[in-house]
């Protein structure tokens, strides 16, 4: 009895070889399919901690030229990349001083009330944000630049930028200039802060003592 069973089961199998090769090949395509799409799907991406970035908090910053103090800079926060070799200063203010600070006068009123050293500011400078690369003796500010010079007058634009071993500022875009008693408009500067001579760009001068004086 148990031999017929047999054969009658070979038998089965005999005659159904292709239909069982075929669920069998189904059953593989299956299964590989399952283990695709489960270890396929994304993971949680962990994220990697930048390398080569330097984060510091309140930062002052002093440069010595020809062995006497020449600026100043104090920002609220810098990030240094190793990689690009550059600090980014945010909510940047500098001090340039003058050749000659023997002298305890200070150079404006706004500079006074942040400045309480005993040298001879030449020139005060806020900014939204201030580019210090390396090996580097230039500061790029940007971001509502504000200047103030020793005589009381003020520079307003959006980019400027100071090479501290030239002592020269730099102003490549269009730049408003407010003294007492009138307004000027120019399509950039320069000030040599050592020497004390301001170059306005294609000057316009647009008030004076509160009258409008209109430009062609």
């Amino acid at each position: 009895m148990a031999s017929k069973g047999l054969h009658s089961y070979s038998s089965f199998l005999h005659e159904n070889r292709k239909e069982l090769a075929i669920l069998l090949l189904i059953g593989a395509v299956a299964g590989a399919a399952y283990y695709f799409f489960h270890y396929s799907q994304p993971q949680e991406i962990i994220p990697l901690e930048e390398r080569g970035v330097l984060d510091l908090q309140q930062i002052t910053i002093n440069d010595f030229q020809h062995e006497r103090k020449s600026w100043k800079l104090i920002g609220n926060r810098a990030v240094v990349s190793e990689k690009s070799n550059r600090m980014r200063i945010e909510k940047v203010k500098i001090w340039v001083y003058a050749v000659d600070n023997s002298s305890d006068n200070s150079s404006s009123e706004n500079s006074a009330s942040v400045n309480n050293s005993s040298e001879q500011v030449a020139l005060y400078i806020t900014a939204d944000q201030g580019l210090i690369e390396k090996h580097d003796n230039r500061v790029t500010l940007s971001g509502n630049v504000v200047l103030w010079r020793e005589d009381g007058s003020e520079a307003h634009t959006e980019t400027a930028i100071y090479d501290a071993k030239k002592e020269i500022l730099t102003i490549p875009k269009p730049v408003r200039m407010l003294g007492e008693g009138h307004t000027m408009l120019g399509s950039g500067l320069t000030y040599d802060v050592s020497k004390g001579i301001l170059n306005l760009k294609e000057p316009v001068l647009v008030r004076h003592d509160n009258n409008t004086v209109k430009s062609n």
